[in-house]
């Protein structure tokens, strides 16, 4: 039986740099909206899953509930909307991206967080889906761990990002589970 290396941090952000450079030429805008969309569906999925009971209860000490990652999303979100609309709305250079970690905690329900969510990413994909495929793609904008970034890649990120999100609710469901059973 042979045994797989564990790919490092550093490994991984290559890989998805890699992937997102590659994919951002490669697909048409079309094609980018459709994944982002698929993988937003596969986020709402994820988060359909978890029982009301179990929405703000952290797995354990210090670890973030399925509500802190939706208004983590959200503020990705929000910040993926004002940062590619502007560049293509504008020609804006957004500013660079740190990762954003932190969240404020929120009262807002799963539903209007939901709703804010869907709010951005239709604004995002319309404007997207207008703007000359090719328009600014000088302008980038830094990540801190993938890098600069044009609007595209930014937006193929955003997809890596929702999917990412997906599966830790879906982790965090699996720890929940046996609790949250009515």
């Amino acid at each position: 039986m042979t045994q797989e290396k564990q790919e490092t941090r550093q490994e991984e952000v290559a890989r998805i740099r890699s992937y997102l450079a590659s994919q951002a030429v490669r697909r048409t805008t079309e094609q980018l909206v459709e994944a982002l969309r698929e993988a937003h569906h596969q986020f709402l999925a994820a988060t359909a899953a978890i029982p009301d009971a179990a929405f703000r209860t952290t797995p354990k000490e210090g670890e973030w509930s399925v509500a802190d990652v939706l208004v983590h999303v959200r503020t990705i979100a929000a910040l993926d909307e004002r940062s590619i609309c502007g560049v293509l709305e504008r020609g804006e250079q957004p500013p660079d991206v740190a990762d954003v970690l932190e969240h404020t905690p929120t009262n807002a329900t799963r539903e209007q967080i939901l709703a804010d969510i869907e709010a951005l990413r239709e604004r995002l994909i319309a404007v997207v889906l207008q703007a000359d495929p090719q328009a600014h793609l000088d302008i980038v904008w830094g990540h801190n761990e993938f890098g600069k970034m044009n609007w595209r890649e930014w937006l193929l990120f955003a997809r890596v990002h929702t999917l990412d999100h997906a599966r830790q609710i879906q982790a965090i469901f699996s720890v929940l589970a046996p609790s949250a059973q009515p």
